[in-house]
């Protein structure tokens, strides 16, 4: 089948109006009135459709009757000059003259994602979930956040690197790990890439990944996923406050990029991207206790701050947040302990209105001995001998250097202000999920 020379794009209509042109898609609606067929044609460069006036008496091919009997779904080749039309959903309209079926859908189709179908038959069926304008705008902000976030990087002189997520070594908890039987051995699925990053920072200074991590997590909320894109980055001689600095700039640079050039997006939302100033309020973990506390909500120190009181903590301020210091007990052997007060460690949560933590930091720990007795005092306990390569990083040479890991989807979920964060990437893996 011969793709015809003069198609165009649905996003670049403005540059046509007058001209006959070619355009390729989908039937996302269709309306049939007598001698007339209007189609609204999806063609996935924009969230933006194409009305299709289709008339009986200026049709050349196919037959009227063979268009009349199209259903939502069905991808074609309409042919026809393109006109503006102030009366049209989009502001552009179709005079169809011909149309080349590519392939018809079934009646059914509408059938397979009512207007009222629950969770799972949504994500059953994703892969029809997926076509049309919300969610293709949800999956193109996405990728838009992951442009903006490596312009970013880039422009600070960070290196992108790929580690392997097939691993031996832990980096966080071990019951949030996936085991894998790796030939005659035992491995895992990365929960972070953060021990390989560290070590590319002997090679290339400052670097950064976007890859996938997995957590073993049985969390059914409305922001975990199993499997999801993180964001990282590990900087040498960078002190926690000049992490914290650079993690602002860095937030505050991909929202300005997004309420620039990605306006018509939030609006098909509604939302009114509101973008943080600097500095973020900075509220010590002993510190969120005590507002807690005045809220009703008692927390012990030393155990971790759930989903609700970390709402609540950031609505209080009705900003995103600096959640730090947490206590040493808390957090890995990695994280480096506070000169000035050795109980805490110079740790950081962003926190945002609405969802939660969406950014997890902190500047890494240079003391060997500090690392293996915490090592030991882990439950539980971690072998040394596992993080044989990690631990010669503070043998030879090592360096103040700090770092951080982004969940991307709970920040796009956050961005266009999404119930659930399964909206928020292709397909999504939770604790009942793996299919389709």
């Amino acid at each position: 089948m011969a793709i015809p020379s003069n198609l165009v794009k649905i996003v670049d209509l403005d540059k046509h109006v007058g001209k006959e042109i070619v355009i390729a898609g989908w039937i996302w609606q269709i309306r049939k009135q007598g001698k007339l067929i209007f189609i609204e044609m999806f063609d996935g460069s924009t969230y933006k459709t194409l009305q299709l006036t289709v008339k009986k008496n200026v049709l050349e091919s196919p037959d009227f009757s063979d268009v009349a009997g199209l259903y939502r779904g069905a991808s074609l080749f309409a042919k026809g000059e393109l006109k503006e039309d102030k009366r049209a959903k989009y502001g552009f309209e179709l005079l169809v003259k011909t149309i080349e079926i590519l392939h018809p859908s079934a009646e059914e189709f509408d059938q397979l994602v009512p207007p009222d179908a629950g969770a799972d038959t949504k994500l059953s069926k994703r892969h029809i979930v997926i076509r049309g304008p919300r969610t293709s705008s949800i999956l193109r902000l996405r990728a838009k956040v992951l442009q903006y976030s490596r312009e970013f990087f880039n422009s600070r002189g960070a290196v992108e690197v790929t580690p392997p997520t097939i691993v031996e070594a832990q980096a966080e908890g071990g019951a949030e790990l996936f085991e894998i039987q790796y030939f005659n051995r035992k491995a895992y699925l990365t929960q972070s890439s953060q021990l390989y990053l560290e070590t590319a920072i002997f090679s290339l200074r400052d670097v950064f990944c976007i890859l996938p991590s997995y957590r073993a997590e049985k969390s059914r909320t409305r922001r975990h996923l199993t499997e999801y894109t993180h964001v990282e980055g590990e900087y040498a001689f960078m002190d926690f406050e000049g992490l914290l600095d650079y993690l602002e700039d860095y937030i505050i640079y991909v929202l300005k990029k997004v309420k620039e050039n990605d306006k018509e997006l939030l609006d098909l939302f509604g939302r009114n991207l509101e973008i943080p100033t600097k500095p973020f309020p900075r509220v010590t973990y002993k510190e969120a206790l005590e507002i807690l506390k005045e809220k009703g909500i008692e927390i012990e120190y030393g155990e971790d701050i759930s989903d609700a009181p970390e709402r609540t903590l950031v609505e209080h301020f009705g900003v995103p947040i600096i959640l730090c210091h947490f206590p040493t007990k808390m957090k890995p052997f990695y994280h480096k302990i506070n000169e000035k007060n050795p109980e805490v460690t110079n740790s950081a949560d962003f926190i945002f209105p609405g969802l939660g933590e969406i950014i997890g930091s902190g500047e890494r720990e240079t003391d060997i001995e500090s690392m293996l007795e915490r090592m030991k005092s882990m439950d539980p306990p971690l072998n040394p001998d596992d993080y044989y390569w990690y631990m010669d990083l503070r043998k030879y040479g090592s360096v103040p250097h700090s770092g951080f890991g982004l969940g991307l989807e709970r920040f796009v979920q956050w961005i266009l202000g999404l119930d659930h964060i399964r909206e928020a990437t292709l397909y999504p893996r939770m604790l009942n999920r793996i299919s389709p």
